[in-house]
Formats: C-alpha cells, sequence, structure tokens
C-alpha cells in the first residue's frame, strides 16, 4: 500500500495528495535523506521565485536560440557534444584529425595517376607544362617595339605546335601577353579537361571534395577559436620544460572524449620512442586504476622519486658502550 493510500485514511485525500505530491518533489532532491526538517524548513523559507521576471517566465526551453547564437559567435565553439569545445577544435590538423582525409586523397589522386585520368593535364606538353612555360616568358618576344609617345610595343607569346593552346597572343606589354594566353586558351582547355574528369570519374571526384571541404572547415574552425579564445602563440615562453604536462599525464590519460586531451596526446606521441610509449602506457594505466578503484580495489602504487643520498660525516654523537659505562653513577 502506497503512503497516499495510507495518508488518506486519516486526512482528507485532496491533502494527502498534495503531500504526496511534495514528499516526490522534495525525493529529486540530492542528499534530502541527510537534511533534517528544521534545516529543509529554514531554508524552504529562504527560496526565491522569477517573480516580475517576464521574460523568464516566458521561456519554452532551458536555452533560447537567440543565447545560443549569441554565444555560439561571440566565444569559441567545438564539434563535440552540444557545441563542446574539444582540444582538436583548436590544434586538429597538428593531432592528425584530419589524417583520413589526406590519405584518402592520396589515395585516389595515386589512382588517377597511375591509370592516366590527370594525362590531359600533367603529361609532356599538355595542359600543367604548358602553363608552366607560358608563365616563365620564354615564348613571350616584343615583336613590335614602343614609338614614343603613345604607342606602347607589341608583345607576343607563341605557343608552338603540340603544345595546347597553340597560336601567337599579342598585347602591349609581356604580362599582358601572357595573361592574354591564359585566359584565351589555357585556362580553359583546363577547365574542359576538368569537367571531363569529373564527369568520368564521379565517385573519385565527389570523395576529393568531401576530403578538402573537411580540411577546409577544420583549418577554419582552428582559426576561428584560436582567435575567440585570444590565444597568443607569440606570447609563449620558448624552450619551457613541460613538467606541468608530465605530472598531468595521468589525469589527462582519464578524458577518453573523442578529440580530447587523451586523444590528443597519444597522436603526437612518437610511438617509436621509448618516451612516446611511455606517454601512451602512463595514460592507460591511470584508466586502469579508475576501473580497479571503481570496483573497489585501491591501486596506491605510487613510487617515490627521491633516493638516498649519503650521509655527511658530522662526527660521532653517541657513547660506546665502553665510555657509556664508565660513567655510570652508583
Amino acid at each position: 500500500m502506497t503512503t497516499y493510500n495510507q495518508l488518506r485514511r486519516i486526512i482528507p485525500p485532496d491533502q494527502a495528495l498534495a503531500n504526496k505530491g511534495l514528499q516526490a518533489g522534495l525525493e529529486q532532491v540530492k542528499n534530502i535523506f541527510d537534511t533534517a526538517l528544521p534545516a529543509l524548513a529554514s531554508a524552504t523559507v529562504g527560496l526565491e521565485s522569477n517573480t516580475d521576471l517576464p521574460a523568464i517566465n516566458a521561456l519554452t526551453q532551458p536555452l533560447p536560440a537567440n543565447v545560443i547564437a549569441y554565444y555560439t559567435q561571440t566565444f569559441a565553439t567545438g564539434s563535440g557534444p552540444d557545441g563542446l569545445l574539444l582540444l582538436t577544435d583548436v590544434i586538429g590538423t597538428a593531432a592528425g584529425v584530419q589524417n583520413p582525409e589526406f590519405e584518402s586523397t592520396i589515395a585516389v589522386l595515386n589512382s588517377f595517376t597511375s591509370t592516366g585520368v590527370l594525362n590531359p593535364l600533367i603529361g609532356s606538353q599538355q595542359i600543367y607544362a604548358t602553363m608552366e612555360t607560358a608563365a616563365s616568358g620564354v615564348w613571350t618576344v616584343e615583336t613590335s617595339p614602343p614609338v614614343p609617345p603613345d604607342d606602347p610595343g607589341v608583345y607576343t607569346t607563341t605557343i608552338p605546335a603540340g603544345w595546347i593552346g597553340t597560336g601567337a597572343y599579342a598585347a602591349s606589354s609581356a604580362s599582358e601577353s601572357i595573361q592574354l594566353a591564359f585566359n584565351t586558351a589555357l585556362t580553359p582547355a583546363f577547365q574542359s579537361a576538368v569537367d571531363v574528369i569529373i564527369a568520368t570519374n564521379p565517385a573519385n571526384c565527389a570523395v576529393l571534395n568531401s576530403n578538402w571541404t573537411a580540411i577546409a572547415n577544420e583549418i577554419v574552425t582552428e582559426q576561428n577559436n584560436i582567435a575567440l579564445a585570444e590565444i597568443q602563440f607569440a606570447n609563449l615562453v620558448p624552450n619551457l620544460q613541460p613538467w606541468g604536462l608530465v605530472y598531468s599525464l595521468a589525469s589527462n590519460g582519464l578524458d577518453v572524449v573523442e578529440g580530447g586531451t587523451a586523444f590528443v596526446l597519444q597522436s603526437v606521441a612518437n610511438v617509436a620512442t621509448q618516451g612516446g610509449q611511455a606517454m601512451i602506457s602512463t595514460m592507460r594505466e591511470a584508466r586502469n586504476q579508475e576501473l580497479l578503484n571503481a570496483a573497489g580495489m585501491q591501486t596506491d602504487i605510487l613510487i617515490s622519486d627521491q633516493y638516498p643520498e649519503p650521509a655527511a660525516d658530522l662526527g660521532t654523537a653517541q657513547y660506546s658502550v665502553a665510555q657509556a659505562t664508565s660513567q655510570k653513577i652508583i
């Protein structure tokens, strides 16, 4: 039988129900069972409400959209749950967050190269080679000297036969002549070749675009968060010994959230060295201790880093047995 059913036999049902509701509400308060009734009564008397705060009373959600917008535009936000700022949102590139995208991009480009997909761009006398040679100016000559005061002369860039964009491109200066060759022939040829590659390799091109978008977004996020967090790399003290990092390595190992401290430290640790492996091992040990402690098994295995040093010879400060015996007073 519930307490409500018992109570309504003693007092009116509405009062019993009100008391049961009060009980259920109070049970939601942490440590309520360890609170004495007089202390609870005193605390209750001093409670305040949101009276005369119409904007607060009108809220229909804990965090309004305008408040969220203000903080996301003013302070650094991250990729964690509910915009939680993670360490990798500031140094993600250095921590290798984008390694999968880089590796995927390299794999696709290597495939394109080995199968000849990129030949129209990188082949001999193809678009890249033609652009590089044209930009160097070796094909540009003065074909008509200037005639003062108004005639600037004529410069011509001549792309020879067999190269992309074969033809002569004349302008009033060497740079304008080269630019004309690009605008008229080379850039359109490049765009046309890229369009063909995209049309014949849609899946791989989509992977490349997705990878580069992710990489660019990560870099932009890092730059924005660094600025919002007011991190000044110029103010960092060079050659500072990382003792703070060493002493807190175990506690950092407990931060196992994706993109958190343990992730970053393990990503940058050089596993080819004993020191790098020791970093990872220390963090693993800390997590093991946490699990054992949670199971009720204490693991206090602190090892002192102090070692005994030779004591100074300060002379004899104790009587020998013979000396002590000779001084007996009977």
